[in-house]
């Protein structure tokens, strides 16, 4: 008995260990403050070699912010390439490596990069950028990385802990440099599948941006009745506000576009229209749209059906053997 009570006294205060731990964390992630906002979080500009350009972005505290923060701001270098070896070479952010899209870090100035922004407040960081005269011409990339320094005390038992944060955020720069461009592209893929079993309608296509700016490719996803003419009204289309994708110099991007509100099971016929620069590629297909759980049902009705008459066709052979 006594053991039964000792073993219940544990569990018990387990649980209820468990539970003020579990409130604990929730209330700890309530009351922490989120980190700074910078704005805009991009900015595209044209540079002339020679000329200085001057800028702005905006460092804000938000509104739970529960005292003043402490941030320095950093030039560094931006670059859209995944290093994962896959075909697509977009899938992360490059924030370190030096290329010759990003020879501008050299040339930006940060004036007034550091300070205190009270809550609900902003400061602006101004930044110069000193064209050279010999700056080549086409895409330069960087950021404006703005860190916040500010401390969080935290007293245990008489004893003080300060945890620096390392809280990092960036606005980006896109610039083109005035001078020869070379606005050159291929569009490697543009596919539509024949069948869906996944529910909506789906394209890809790969764009490869073989020049030296960085510009949007845009891609149009039409959809009609599976027998329609594209003069009808289309069941769904994007034509109006088509999707865009950055593509920067000499970079390859794979993009997949989608009817998510497609009905669960339906023919259609599906015409998707990707164009960057001067390039533009069209593709139609019809594509059946069913679900995998539906199919499998159809299978294996079909397969009972063709059972049947195979069994039926032997039974007949039998009863006129006999």
């Amino acid at each position: 008995m006594k053991k039964t009570r000792i073993i219940l006294t544990t569990i018990v205060s387990a649980v209820i260990m468990c539970f003020a731990f579990c409130l604990g964390s929730v209330f700890a992630e309530d009351n922490e403050s989120s980190t700074l906002i910078v704005s805009p979080t991009s900015q595209k500009i044209i540079l002339t070699p020679g000329e200085t350009y001057y800028g702005t972005i905006n460092v804000s505290s938000p509104n739970n912010a529960t005292g003043d923060l402490t941030y320095s701001s950093s030039v560094g270098s931006f670059s859209e390439i995944a290093s994962d070896g896959s075909k697509d070479d977009y899938g992360s952010v490059d924030t370190e490596t030096k290329t010759k899209y990003n020879e501008i870090m050299d040339w930006i100035t940060i004036i007034d990069g550091s300070g205190t922004v009270s809550p609900n407040n902003s400061n602006p960081i101004r930044f110069r950028i000193d064209v050279p005269e010999g700056a080549p011409s086409g895409g330069q990339y960087a950021t404006i990385n703005v860190r916040d320094d500010s401390k969080v005390s935290n007293d245990f038992a008489d004893n003080t802990v300060n945890i620096q944060s390392v809280t990092q955020i960036a606005s980006i720069i896109y610039a083109d440099v005035a001078g020869e461009t070379n606005e050159s592209a291929t569009i490697s893929e543009n596919s539509i599948p024949l069948f869906s079993f996944g529910g909506g309608v789906t394209a890809s296509s790969m764009v490869k941006n073989e020049g030296n700016i960085h510009t949007d490719a845009t891609y149009v996803l039409q959809v009609w009745p599976a027998f329609a003419s594209e003069d009808s009204e289309e069941l769904y289309t994007n034509a109006e506000n088509p999707e865009t994708h950055l593509i920067m110099p000499e970079t390859s991007r794979y993009v997949t576009t989608s009817w998510d509100g497609a009905p669960m099971v339906g023919i259609f016929k599906v015409k998707q229209t990707v164009s960057i620069f001067d390039q533009v590629s069209e593709t139609t297909q019809t594509v059946i749209v069913c679900p995998m759980w539906l199919l499998l049902v159809v299978l294996i009705i079909i397969f009972f059906i063709i059972f049947w008459f195979i069994s039926r066709s032997r039974s007949r052979k039998k009863s006129a053997n006999k």
